[in-house]
């Protein structure tokens, strides 16, 4: 822990969770006078129970829907809901899905409240231009990436096409569900991943270079979490064990929800998302093991910690959460997700551009460093 440092709230919401649904929702929608409520998801989940069971919870109230968003969150989409929350006069979005679903709904509910369109998009990078307050959303996640708890959101135009991120203090869900109930179709790879980014982000937040106390505190206890309930979810699929999934995706996110920065296994992780393809949870799933090797030389007793609290204290860190990926059927090399070897250079040159590469523990002086990380994890 460090003995200087600034530690900022993170955004206010109410997280709801183990308990059922319908009450849940029906009593946010009414602490928030909803009239007219719009249901907002992918393709994969508009047609399953699980969005029938939403719907059907909130039916007294005028319900709409806006399906078939895409991945990856293109202004498009951000766009068609919008439209929907001006043309049906809505008071409260609920939004279903992963990452995608919830980064869309972000923006357009301040997008909505603020004017914005796909001719003023750029204000977005000035959020102290947007004055008002969004409409209020709930986001009930199906995977374990944990953006319903932070103020950024990814936006893709698809004109360039380039993935841009966003901040506001107020663009966080109102509210947040999670019922392991609600994850119960998304697919293993998925799920899985997205626990092992949960993973990724408690690891770098504990090991950070200007970690907090409370962030400390969550993260270590959201890493306990997750060694175990992710093998107990591979291995039983019990709605316990999923709720301890989730919970521990939540706690360990709360670091960089509150300003603190992470290392290269999310750098590098976000090139390899944006040039390669690869999804972000499959990337701290490769990377994370060899950028904890890297470290090593100046953060080992950081690191035995966490060795200790994954329940292998003689074993290396590195080494406990390869045995985890490996457990759960995840990629483990950069070829196992189809990633070009020709690809390697221009991916570590790009990752310099990140800024968690700058904060990396130990630091990184230039491409050639990321280069033979690559290569390693090839």
């Amino acid at each position: 822990m460090k003995n200087t440092g600034h530690y900022f709230p993170p955004a206010r919401q109410n997280v709801y969770y183990g308990r059922k649904l319908e009450p849940t929702l029906n009593e946010i929608a009414q602490s928030l006078g909803a009239q007219n409520v719009l249901f907002v998801t992918n393709s994969s989940l508009a047609n399953t129970t699980l969005s029938s069971s939403i719907v059907e919870a909130v039916k007294k109230f005028g319900v709409y829907q806006v399906t078939g968003l895409k991945a990856h969150s293109p202004r498009g989409d951000v766009t068609r809901v919008c439209n929907a929350i001006e043309k049906h006069s809505i008071n409260l979005v609920i939004a279903f899905g992963g990452g995608s679903v919830c980064d869309t709904t972000k923006v357009a509910c301040l997008a909505h409240t603020n004017n914005l369109n796909k001719g003023n998009f750029e204000l977005l990078n000035s959020p102290d231009k947007l004055k008002n307050t969004p409409i209020p959303f709930v986001a009930i996640p199906t995977t374990l990436s944990a953006g319903e708890f932070t103020c950024f959101a990814g936006i893709t135009d698809e004109q360039i096409p380039r993935k841009e991120v966003f901040w506001h203090p107020d663009i966080a869900p109102h509210s947040v569900i999670l019922d392991p109930e609600m994850t119960s179709k998304t697919p293993d790879p998925l799920f899985f991943s997205t626990g092992i980014r949960a993973v990724d982000h408690a690891i770098e937040t504990w090991c950070s270079v200007n970690v907090t106390p409370p962030a400390e505190a969550l993260a270590l206890h959201a890493l306990r979490l997750l060694a175990k309930s992710l093998p107990s979810s591979k291995k039983e699929n019990s709605l316990v064990s999923r709720l301890d999934c989730q919970i521990g995706s939540w706690l360990s996110v709360q670091g960089v929800a509150t300003g603190v920065d992470l290392g290269a296994s999310h750098g590098i992780g976000h090139v390899l998302g944006g040039t390669a393809g690869m999804p972000h949870g499959e990337t701290s799933c490769v990377m994370l093991p060899h950028v904890l090797d890297y470290n090593l030389k100046v953060n080992r007793s950081r690191q035995n910690v966490l060795a200790e609290a994954m329940g292998e204290p003689n074993r290396p860190l590195a080494d406990s959460v390869k045995n985890l990926v490996s457990s759960l059927s995840l990629p483990t090399r950069l070829r196992d997700a189809s990633v070009k070897k020709d690809l390697l250079t221009t991916i570590a040159e790009e990752s310099m551009l990140d800024h968690w590469i700058a904060t990396n523990p130990r630091p990184i002086s230039g491409a050639s460093t990321i280069f033979e990380l690559l290569e390693k994890a090839w």
